[in-house]
């Protein structure tokens, strides 16, 4: 936790402590400064375009029928800790993962690239790759996993506000995969 976030807690514990309200006022101003912090935070999304990586038999062609697994990301959590004074935000996400594969398979573990992105009025303003771990045991058909993104440090120019920032996360798809996407209906545009 932040220095500025202890103060604010701290300061939350004195006046819940005074009040004659006991318990319940202590947590509503808790919440409070919590649900304060979160709205300045920026949100998180996963771009439906790059939601999904199939993954093929490179010895083979684009098909379904040459699929070795294939993973879609199902959810991004975000939290972060916001500087009022310098007006930046240091963000974490949470990224959840779900891949299937066809029946009968060895164990097998893939490195799967996505990325994270820093958006504001439309433009990219940072990018990050990462790489995801993921597993399967002997003979399972279907996988989940999760990736935690720490410390993405934003700093807002002068015109902006953090909350107009967002944290877009997505794989890094060839355009082979992003065709096949799009024939599949794997996504809505």
């Amino acid at each position: 936790m932040k220095r500025n976030e202890l103060v604010r807690i701290a300061i939350a514990s004195v006046i819940a402590a005074g009040s004659l309200s006991g318990c319940s006022t202590y947590h509503s101003i808790v919440n409070y400064i919590q649900a304060d912090n979160a709205s300045v935070c920026p949100d998180a999304a996963i771009l439906a375009s790059t939601s999904s990586l199939p993954a093929f038999d490179p010895t083979k062609g684009i098909d379904p029928s040459n699929l070795i697994y294939s993973v879609a990301m199902t959810n991004v959590k975000t939290r972060c800790d916001f500087d009022k004074k310098t007006n930046r935000a240091d963000a974490n996400l949470e990224v959840f993962f779900q891949a299937t594969r066809p029946p009968g398979g060895d164990e097998a573990s893939y490195r799967v690239p996505y990325f994270v992105a820093v958006t504001t009025s439309g433009e990219i303003k940072d990018k990050q790759m990462h790489w995801l771990e993921l597993g399967f045991d002997r003979g399972a058909t279907t996988a989940v996993a999760q990736d935690d993104v720490e410390s993405i440090e934003i700093k807002a120019e002068k015109t902006t506000r953090i909350y107009e920032y967002h944290l877009v996360v997505g794989f890094q798809l060839t355009k082979s995969q992003i065709d096949y996407n799009a024939k599949m209906g794997q996504y809505e545009p």
